[in-house]
């Protein structure tokens, strides 16, 4: 059994390694000094909160509010767009930690400036923030001096050991992915898959109207719908992937409508008006048809509070299956054959030699059990036998995330034929 910090981590894994490959000859690297800092980051958690993830309790609860819950925007926190030599990326929620120099404004961030800005900013719950930040630094960051990017690639600490990090701007298809809120698809856009796609956002935008706008879940998973129909009819080469597609970015969605919505006095439950909506992706107009992208301008709003509750990884899957069951072909897997309006979903019973299909995907911890039989299956030969380094680093989080998380107990999968997705050029060639 694995833990769900460990699965949702994991939806960085197995493409990014393809794309990384050089990272995981580097077997011999050592994790005590991440150990380390995961442990002083778990001992500085107030004991009530580490309480709640045992309680294995969603966000199923009783909206509160506290002055506390105000962000500092003001003195070393006010903004600051990136000049020349910072970094920004796909991401707009660490585009404005950067801009608010909660992560450090270069956009190469350490682990626990990370995890703190996560957590204290944004409400990110200590699971799912220990999970992804460690995942990050594995894949697309620095192992040694446990950094990683926000954005584009930078300097490795050890040049002839380690080789340079790409950061989040060279992850696309592993933990960026295809029909993304905002951004474009990477074959429709040269590779550009950091910069915000102004047609995109104005879909968005035009989902809510007048003074009384609220883009709220339901109007995010209805947006999920719509960009995954979007890329169908629009991108030959589209994929959607068991990780990336699937979990991250269907997860991006629900992000929006809870972490970017203002929780305060008057709407403790949050609300995500027009204004602060274009706040955060950097936009400037006061009207749909003079809405205006500046690359890396995303800013927390003035008199902004977050949410009163952590988003923990439990969170993470219960929004996640409630925006599949809403629109179930956004739970297919698979993508065109190299033709628009061509979209083939793999069939999961072929895919799992039975164990797991279109009928019980959904039931108990099935969809996420699948995932992780996905990784498993793409270990072998992604990895070319070297998995030392990120073997360490998935070990290390169950070990550190266990006693606040419950198990999966997931169905044996004994195959898993990769194969079957061949057939996608979005798959082989990106």
């Amino acid at each position: 059994m694995r833990l769900i910090g460990t699965f949702c981590a994991l939806a960085i894994l197995v493409q990014s390694v393809v794309a990384f490959p050089s990272f995981l000859h580097n077997r011999d690297i050592d994790l005590s000094h991440l150990s380390r800092e995961i442990d002083s980051v778990l001992a500085r958690v107030p004991a009530e909160h580490l309480a709640k993830l045992r309680r294995d309790a969603s966000l199923q609860k009783r909206s509160t509010f506290s002055e506390s819950q105000l962000i500092d925007v003001s003195g070393v926190h006010a903004y600051a767009p990136p000049t020349a030599g910072q970094t920004r990326g796909p991401c707009p929620g660490l585009n404005v930690l950067a801009n608010h120099g909660y992560f450090d404004r270069s956009g190469v961030v350490t682990f626990t400036q990370s995890v703190s800005a996560l957590t204290s900013v944004l409400n990110l719950g200590i699971d799912t923030a220990i999970a992804l930040v460690t995942y990050s630094i594995a894949i697309i960051g620095d192992p040694i001096a446990l950094t990683w990017s926000i954005g584009g690639s930078y300097p490795s600490s050890i040049p002839l050991i380690l080789p340079r990090p790409g950061g989040i701007d060279a992850s696309h298809n592993n933990y960026e992915s295809d029909a993304s809120v905002t951004r474009g698809d990477s074959y429709l856009h040269n590779g550009d898959v950091w910069s915000v796609q102004l047609a995109t956002f104005k879909k968005l935008y035009a989902l809510q109207d007048g003074p009384d706008a609220d883009y709220t879940k339901d109007v995010l998973i209805q947006h999920r719908k719509n960009t995954f129909d979007y890329s169908v009819q629009n991108n030959p080469h589209f994929f959607f992937a068991p990780f990336s597609g699937l979990v991250v970015a269907t997860a991006a969605h629900n992000f929006v409508a809870y972490f970017f919505a203002n929780h305060s006095a008057e709407k403790p439950e949050g609300y995500l008006d027009q204004k602060n909506l274009k706040s955060f992706f950097g936009i400037t107009g006061d009207t749909i048809d003079t809405l205006v992208y500046n690359y890396g301008t995303e800013r927390i709003p003035d008199n902004w509070y977050k949410a009163p509750n952590p988003y923990s990884l439990v969170d993470v899957v219960t929004e996640i299956l409630e925006s599949i069951q809403a629109n179930p072909e956004v739970g297919a897997i698979g993508g065109n054959t190299g033709t628009v309006n061509s979209f083939v979903g793999v069939n999961l019973g072929d895919l799992t030699g039975g164990v797991i299909n279109s009928q019980n995907l959904l039931q108990g911890n099935n969809i996420f059990c699948f995932a992780w039989a996905a990784a498993r299956a793409g270990l072998p030969t992604a990895l070319s036998g070297v998995t030392s380094l990120l073997g360490n680093v998935l070990n290390l989080l169950d070990t550190k995330l266990a006693p606040y998380l419950p198990a999966l107990a997931c169905p044996a999968i004994d195959e898993f034929n990769l194969s079957l997705f061949n057939q996608f050029p979005g798959y082989t060639q990106h």
